[in-house]
């Protein structure tokens, strides 16, 4: 028996050396992603132009590709590595059918993914608010110009989505049960008329509501602090019931408020902040990591919501579309905020908003 296995192992050329698939280190399946425009666009959500666009910023903060030598295995390319953690962003699942498909080790997959996120994070700007009041206005514009908005002065729609991610360590699994009956971090984000997010806050724990995480931000402590206020003066914001009134952040009124002209208010305001929420649904179908729990650890989960959102601008400043958006309400909080009458802020807040009423109902009503 013994001299039977002796015999076959002298006569296999192969005997002692790695699998060949383990030698490939997924350029066959690179090569397989580029065989036409559209099979690359549909798998990686962006075309092959922007591809190489993305890889000439990205592509110096990556490692640099080594030749094998003395019999080592071929290493990943940068360019694979780039392209193999954008088709995991763009599909979503497990770190293993991605790295099964294309042949890569699961190790090698895993240390990729964080070399790859910190390399669009050092390369891809991060959405920064314009503060200038004629860049402001600029964004205001657009919203007249794309959605014919009568609310003047509007710079962005402020709102928050839900990300799932895996189970979290047992210290802090309370932080991150959502209302959803899911964990999960919540992002915040303020978006334009072309819905490109001009604010990001990514990384709070799912349990906080939004209009908490909203004002434990920087951007809101900027904004109530005198000197360095982020809108200008007769600019706000849209938002959702799940946020308090401000004389800058206009919200629709409870539904035990509502008269005829307020109710055409709130039509008009529904109507502007799905602006966000398409653009929420945007970021989803475009990266479906993000629209199904994220298969990473819960510390690495952040940074890849917020490489996922400078991608999302950076493909909207290229202008490569994409229309397959998703339905985001699923992950929406949904939790109304109930303001509190109280304080001259509050009252300031109120007679504006009833003074926009009164002008749209003039304009607009029956």
């Amino acid at each position: 028996m013994f001299v039977l296995i002796a015999a076959v192992l002298m006569f296999d050329s192969r005997a002692g050396q790695r699998p060949a698939y383990y030698r490939d280190n997924g350029q066959l399946w690179a090569r397989r992603m580029w065989r036409s425009h559209r099979y690359f666009k549909h798998r990686l959500r962006m075309s092959r132009s922007s591809l190489n666009h993305l890889f000439a910023l990205v592509g110096p903060h990556l490692a640099p590709d080594r030749r094998p030598s003395g019999g080592a295995p071929r290493t990943v390319p940068a360019r694979v590595r780039l392209m193999l953690v954008l088709y995991w962003l763009a599909q979503g699942g497990s770190q293993f059918a991605i790295s099964d498909g294309a042949e890569v080790p699961s190790s090698t997959f895993s240390d990729t993914l964080r070399e790859v996120v910190d390399a669009l994070l050092s390369s891809l700007p991060a959405p920064e608010f314009p503060t200038m009041a004629e860049e402001q206005q600029t964004l205001a514009d657009k919203w007249l110009e794309l959605h014919s908005c009568p609310i003047v002065g509007v710079v962005g729609a402020l709102d928050g989505t839900l990300i799932r991610n895996l189970t979290p360590p047992r210290a802090v699994k309370t932080a991150f049960n959502t209302r959803k009956c899911f964990y999960g971090i919540s992002l915040m984000a303020i978006c334009d008329a072309k819905k490109r997010f001009l604010w990001c806050r990514s990384g709070v724990p799912g349990s906080t509501a939004d209009s908490r995480a909203f004002k434990d931000s920087q951007w809101y402590r900027w904004q109530r602090t005198a000197g360095r206020r982020m809108l200008r003066k007769g600019f706000l914001l849209l938002a959702d019931g799940g946020f308090a009134l401000e004389e800058w952040l206009l919200k629709p009124y409870l539904r035990e408020q509502l008269n005829a002209a307020r109710k055409q208010n709130k039509n008009v305001l529904s109507w502007a902040r799905a602006l966000v929420k398409q653009a929420f649904g945007l970021l989803k179908g475009r990266r479906r990591v993000l629209h199904g729990v994220v298969s990473a650890e819960t510390e690495m989960v952040p940074s890849i919501v917020e490489a996922c959102a400078r991608l999302h601008n950076y493909l909207v400043d290229l202008n490569d579309p994409w229309d397959a958006a998703v339905d985001a309400q699923a992950t929406h909080t949904n939790e109304v905020v109930v303001d509190v009458p109280a304080g001259e802020a509050y009252k300031r807040a109120w007679a504006a908003r009833e003074a926009l009423v009164a002008e749209l109902w003039e304009m607009y009503g029956a």
